[in-house]
């Protein structure tokens, strides 16, 4: 691997909203085009969104990416993720994880590589305005000059467990589209909740400033995915559960994510 972040080949297993933007971020700090490769599943609605960003050269088929990548990064939803297979790679090639509740130990397992990292970024929108928020574990070298390439205002956390309330920070721009980030009962949450995890505090504020002014409905509906965690902290809400238990309900689904995939 080379030391110069852009002189590594990058392939992107997933092409969805976090997958692409990733790309056209990448793109746009003058990362070299012939350097990415991306694979997806299938998608007619995926495809045509590839097509329309004009990545299409860039689509590959899973093997050649894992075969020919310095870094892959896994940005498929953690349920598929089982279902690519096993990798076969090298021990020390570098793999980041954006996927949420699967651990390092499982994606080491699958791939081989014993060089994971596991990044949980806000929102696709907040990636391509450089105002994204991060958590990252563990530390690692090259993964931190991507993520300062990326503009990502990341934070190193002290233990793989904490990156279930990431996953949390991550969706709460979505949910304060929908619930008042002043609300007495969003404080009350936040308190709770930061008694487990002191940077919650900090992150939900910052969480509340990437909330868009105008087509919130289109920002909830870019990241709130079929079996994700924002989708069902809003399903909570919707349900009529309050905003500590919906968040703790996600918590909960974050936990036994890792072996729903892995069963």
């Amino acid at each position: 691997m080379n030391d110069k972040v852009t002189e590594n080949k990058i392939g992107i297993l997933g092409a969805g909203n976090i997958g692409q933007s990733l790309i056209i971020k990448l793109l746009e700090k003058g990362y070299p085009k012939d350097n990415i490769k991306l694979t997806y599943r299938g998608s007619i609605f995926t495809f045509e969104k590839i097509y329309d960003n004009n990545l299409v050269d860039m689509i590959s088929d899973n093997a050649r990416l894992v075969e020919e990548s310095d870094i892959i990064i896994l940005s498929v939803l953690p349920q598929a993720f089982k279902q690519i297979g096993d990798f076969g790679l090298k021990e020390d090639k570098l793999v980041i994880s954006f996927m949420a509740g699967v651990t390092i130990d499982e994606i080491k397992k699958q791939t081989g590589s014993d060089n994971v990292v596991r990044v949980m970024p806000t929102g696709p929108d907040t990636i391509l305005n450089s105002n994204a928020i991060a958590g990252v574990y563990p530390e690692n070298h090259m993964l931190s000059k991507l993520l300062d390439l990326l503009d990502v205002d990341y934070y190193l956390l002290d233990n793989e467990e904490d990156m279930k309330y990431m996953t949390l920070i991550g969706c709460l721009p979505a949910v304060y589209c929908k619930y008042d980030y002043e609300s007495s009962e969003n404080k009350e949450a936040v308190d709770k909740l930061s008694e487990n995890f002191p940077l919650f505090k900090k992150l939900s504020y910052k969480a509340s400033l990437l909330v868009p002014t105008d087509n919130k409905d289109e920002f909830v509906k870019k990241v709130s995915t079929p079996g994700g965690v924002t989708q069902k902290i809003l399903s909570s809400l919707d349900n009529g559960e309050s905003l500590y238990d919906s968040l703790v309900i996600a918590l909960d689904y974050i936990d036994k994510l890792n072996d729903m995939v892995f069963v």
